[in-house]
């Protein structure tokens, strides 16, 4: 069984919505889904987190028109009969909670991708339980997640979960590798997929190096010394729960899904000659 997390990038348009929707239902052991807020369609456009960010900051009702705006985009192109009103007004009643406000992009994201896939949504404030220190109760998380894991195929939200008062927590930005970590811990996944937009972590700087070579295979205590020097594929809180759990993590380029991208590993793999 895998867990599939999908980045920004994957899921920006409906084009691409459609893309990583197609990816999910080529393997049927794909059952559970993680999904980031749309991110930039190009160079010059603002990602869906950082425009609800702002509406937080200004209650600019432009700001939250343009993110209701792209989501009604996707759902139309897609012909998701989701109807998405109600919520969108009651976010307008809650300009000035940040969290909350920033946590809708993966919200309405994983809400459009169950509908789509005709999974079942399941509300990361329904599994992921802070404690009031903002740490991870993993064991309540857990159980949380397994109780509804059950049936048919799973998307939920990833970056945010639930405080013990009731409030909407998220984690550092990037977050949704966490939650997918998380989701594929608590499910024991033979692999947790990463998809995004590089086909894994590279042998040079491309800054440096002109088009440098994926690495195959890391293990996780190699890949927390290149996130140390510079090398940011991965948040680098979501390596604890897959890494304990013994679970592989493969980050792979929603762009060239055929490549293999890099496999990571609690222990080294043997080469063969």
């Amino acid at each position: 069984m895998i867990v599939a997390k999908f980045g920004g990038t994957s899921l920006a348009t409906a084009e691409r919505f459609c893309h990583a929707a197609n990816l999910i239902r080529q393997d049927p052991n794909r059952r559970y889904v993680v999904v980031s807020a749309p991110g930039k369609r190009d160079d010059s456009d603002i990602k869906i987190t950082d425009q609800l960010l702002r509406y937080s900051e200004t209650g600019d009702d432009a700001d939250i028109g343009c993110v209701e705006a792209r989501f009604r985009e996707i759902a139309e192109e897609l012909e998701i009969g989701l109807d998405i009103s109600k919520e969108f007004d009651e976010i307008r009643h809650a300009s000035h909670r940040r969290e909350y406000l920033a946590s809708r992009g993966e919200y309405f994201s994983a809400k459009l991708m169950a509908a789509y896939l005709d999974f079942q949504f399941v509300d990361a404030a329904d599994w992921v339980k802070f404690r009031m220190d903002g740490s991870v109760d993993q064991e309540s998380s857990y159980a949380c997640l397994r109780r509804q894991a059950v049936g048919r195929g799973l998307v939920t939200p990833g970056f945010y979960g639930l405080m013990p008062d009731g409030q909407i927590h998220t984690f550092s930005r990037g977050g949704s590798d966490i939650t997918g970590s998380l989701a594929a811990a608590a499910l024991n996944a033979k692999v947790y997929e990463n998809w995004t937009d590089v086909s894994g972590f590279l042998m040079a700087d491309p800054r440096i190096v002109q088009d440098p070579q994926p690495i195959r295979h890391l293990t996780y205590h190699e890949m927390y010394a290149l996130s140390c020097a510079g090398a940011t594929v991965l948040h680098e809180d979501s390596v604890g729960p897959v890494s304990r759990a013994g679970i592989a993590t493969n980050i792979r380029n929603t762009n060239r899904p055929d490549h293999p991208g890099t496999m990571i590993t609690s222990t080294a793999v043997k080469r063969e000659n």
